[in-house]
């Protein structure tokens, strides 16, 4: 019954995994989700640090201290959880504020209990089934995979607060298949006082941060929840209050007097950050008067009668734009089920049905997939301010792979414009300015790689006080085109950035800017300056690409001794929180991965030896650097690679939460079936070929994937999600097997070195999923595909030296 055990004893670390991750990014924000992979390999390599130095006294004793460790899996995800939650962590005072580190190395502590008590009873069941590692290795693999299609299936039901206090169940029945019949009155006492703490301690609510939108809106005199909705993508609040009125790019000369207030609106926060209005429709969209008043109402004063296509339907105020200004039809893509459930339910009336209105068509799906898979042209293509304005100017998206904002996404974006038609993107406005300037050089060079030689006669740029617009033209602006853009912002005294003929002179007119600097911004992006402007720019203002997605990652090293000379400590609003996050949490990482580590590497210098000269373990000791090397190497290629396809499937498969679970539950059950290949079929050539074969599925997939989606992508989600199957499986097989492999020769020479192997690639990976994440933000996945088989190279070197005994390390 071992096997059936750590079947679900996986099962519970990947589904406690997904579940604070939900969890993190509804109290904080989407960037801890990486946090959460270093907390739970954190527990790993502690574990195996743990039982690695007491080994000689559970010498014999494994089964029961297996037994022991799954009872107390029973309560820790759901006692761990509520002990996070005791502390008032705040991430954007942690610069600030001492204690928030104090709070954070709490979090850590507690949280990584529950992945400590997975990782022991696997690697206590690695000395168990000393002969059959890699069936063990398999039931584990098999395991996680069925609980990350199971747990996220589950949070399409129940808060995410409640699936650590559920995941007591798998827990109790890995406890209860390991026992005797004759200790079951004692296990079922056992099992019953967890149940009791359970009870008692009870499900807790997610603190949420105060920098969170939700937090300050539920604090309005008259603030009512309406409604919450959970779900793998998100968690939608409802939130009614006579004070919310939010139209983003508003005039700021408004006429109120003549056309009145804004309608009553209802607002939607997703995660508690990000929010979308619906607003109050109690006629017909001609009664919308007021969307004529905002910076995307210039579309449509430049095409008459469009055909739209909206990315990201949101409350429907985009929706609604169109229709005021009489839309032939509107196509509006939203992935989020629970939206529509909402807009087409309990918002219905409210919403004056946007959703359901017979010259609309809203299609459960993402954007960019969407149109891959179809030929049909529109007059508009629209992507209006998709992030709420506190998460952009906060930099909390970071660390966000955005597909929708690449030079590919554009490029295809103009690929389905109709002859004459024009993609609108609005952004917000930041000081100093960034995100506009990304845009319009992403436009730009989209423009160029389309053929387009005069990019300059094709953009527009405009700008209220808080957000910016930009077109892309399919054709050149005309000279009556040109004149409604001069004719419309005069109107509503908005500032244009740039226009084909546009004067220094005519720029920056009524929200007035220390300079021009957009129009000069624009102005070297379309000359032969564009190169050095982007190297000396202050900001990473160079477009994202499907190889680097990271549109909203504008951070740069070098700039940090200029800001500092010129601001102090002023900068530091001007560093995206995502991505300091996530160099605080690499260097944690390696911080933590050196604590644990210092005993395995302390013998070999010749510390904490024993009277006469005995390593603390005892026994022969496989060599100390064959260990870190092979291991170390392994942890950090299986992560690196894991993050490239990863990246690679998301993107074709389109919905990002079929894209997770399929992809989790197809790596995880066939690395499960490499190792118990690797398990039955032992032999000399073995691991040569497997990391032969990795080479070379790396390199087709990286220079053949990419073709192969764009020629498969009119094919159905079921077909894609059988051709995504087969193709992750066949890289997930070959890194299966080093490991077990590796762990099995390791088993053979002695008894002490397994914990040690487990703690190493624990640290590796540890580090590995934050500093993969670093470098495909710096250099790209390719790049990543690439170090991860030099490392599997560096792996193919050192196991020949875990066959050889070592007395000292």
């Amino acid at each position: 019954m071992t096997h059936l055990a750590i079947f679900l004893v996986g099962l519970v670390g990947i589904a406690y995994q997904i579940a604070l991750m939900r969890i993190f990014s509804i109290a904080q924000w989407y960037h801890f989700a990486y946090m959460i992979i270093s907390i739970c390999m954190l527990g790993f390599s502690f574990s195996g640090t743990l039982l690695a130095l007491v080994r000689r006294r559970i010498a014999g004793r494994e089964a029961l201290w297996l037994s022991r460790c799954t009872l107390a899996l029973v309560p820790a995800p759901a006692l761990c959880y509520a002990l996070g939650q005791m502390v008032p962590f705040e991430s954007f005072r942690l610069l600030v504020e001492p204690i928030q580190s104090l709070y954070l190395l709490w979090i850590y502590l507690a949280f990584s209990l529950p992945f400590a008590l997975v990782s022991a009873c696997i690697t206590l069941g690695f000395m168990i089934e000393k002969a059959r590692v890699g069936k063990v290795y398999f039931v584990n693999m098999a395991g996680s995979g069925l609980g990350a299609l199971v747990v996220i299936l589950l949070l399409y039901r129940v808060n995410p607060v409640w699936v650590p206090y559920l995941l007591a169940i798998p827990a109790a029945v890995a406890h209860l298949v390991l026992q005797r019949r004759a200790d079951w009155l004692r296990t079922w006492r056992w099992l019953a006082a967890a149940g009791i703490l359970l009870v008692l301690v009870g499900p807790r609510p997610i603190r949420m941060s105060e920098y969170k939108g939700l937090s300050h809106a539920g604090a309005l005199p008259d603030a009512e929840v309406l409604e919450r909705r959970d779900g793998p993508m998100s968690q939608i609040t409802v939130l009614s209050s006579s004070m919310i009125r939010e139209t983003p790019g508003q005039i700021s000369n408004y006429p109120m007097g003549r056309l009145g207030p804004l309608p009553e609106q209802i607002a939607l926060f997703f995660d508690g950050g990000g929010m979308s209005v619906v607003n109050r429709l109690n006629g017909e969209p001609s009664e919308a008067v007021y969307l004529d008043y905002v910076g995307d109402a210039l579309p449509y004063r430049l095409l008459t009668r469009p055909e739209v296509f909206i990315v990201g339907a949101g409350g429907g105020t985009q929706i609604l734009n169109a229709l005021y200004h009489r839309a032939t039809h509107v196509t509006a893509v939203e992935a989020d089920p629970n939206l529509f459930d909402l807009m087409e339910g309990s918002l219905h009336a409210f919403s004056g049905g946007l959703y359901t209105r017979p010259e609309v068509t809203v299609v459960h799906a993402e954007g960019r997939g969407y149109l891959q898979a179809r030929e049909k042209r529109f007059d508009l293509i629209q992507l209006s301010l998709l992030d709420s304005f506190n998460a952009s100017s906060a930099g909390v998206r970071a660390l966000n792979e955005d597909y929708l904002y690449t030079l590919e996404a554009m490029g295809l974006y103009l690929d389905r414009l109709a002859p004459e038609g024009m993609l609108a993107i609005s952004r917000w406005l930041k000081s100093p300015p960034r995100d506009t300037i990304k845009m319009a050089a992403t436009l730009i060079e989209t423009a160029e790689r389309a053929g387009i030689r005069e990019p300059a006669r094709h953009l527009v740029v405009i700008r209220t006080w808080n957000t910016a617009t930009l077109l892309l033209s399919k054709v050149p602006l005309s000279a009556e085109r040109i004149a409604a853009v001069r004719a419309f912002c005069a109107e509503r005294h908005l500032d244009i950035c740039w226009l084909p003929d546009l004067r220094i002179e005519e720029t920056n007119r009524y929200t007035i800017l220390e300079t021009p600097e957009y129009f000069q911004a624009i102005s070297r992006l379309l000359s032969a300056e564009r190169e050095s402007f982007y190297r000396n720019h202050l900001f990473d203002i160079r477009p994202a690409t499907d190889d680097r997605p990271y549109f909203f990652r504008f951070f740069r090293w070098k700039a940090l001794p200029e800001l500092w000379a010129h601001m102090g400590t002023e900068w530091i609003p001007f560093v995206e929180w995502g991505y300091l996050t996530l160099i605080v949490t690499l260097l944690q990482a390696l911080l933590a991965c050196v604590l644990l580590l210092l005993p395995l590497v302390a013998p070999a210098l010749g510390l904490f030896r024993k009277r006469g000269g005995e390593i603390p373990g005892g026994s022969k000791q496989v060599g100390t650097a064959a260990v870190m090397f092979y291991f170390g190497a392994l942890g950090f290629a299986f992560m690196f690679l894991e993050m490239a396809f990863i990246q690679k499937f998301m993107l074709y498969l389109s919905y990002p939460v079929l894209a997770v679970s399929v992809i989790l539950t197809a790596m995880l059950f066939f690395a499960g079936l490499g190792s118990y290949f690797a398990d039955r079929y032992r032999g000399v050539g073995l691991l040569p070929r497997t990391f032969a074969a990795l080479a070379l599925v790396s390199a087709v997939y990286g220079a053949g994937l990419s073709p192969l989606f764009a020629a498969s992508a009119g094919l159905g989600e079921a077909w894609k999600i059988l051709l995504s199957v087969l193709l992750l499986g066949l890289p997930a097989f070959f890194m299966g097997i080093p490991f077990p492999t590796g762990l099995q020769r390791v088993s053979e020479r002695d008894d002490v070195s397994v914990p040690w192997a487990w703690c190493v690639n624990g640290c590796a990976s540890v580090v590995g999923a934050t500093l993969g994440k670093v470098l495909a933000m710096q250099f790209g996945f390719r790049f990543l595909l690439l170090t991860a088989v030099v490392l599997y190279g560096v792996a193919t070197i050192a196991y020949p030296a875990l066959t050889r005994d070592k007395l000292d390390g």
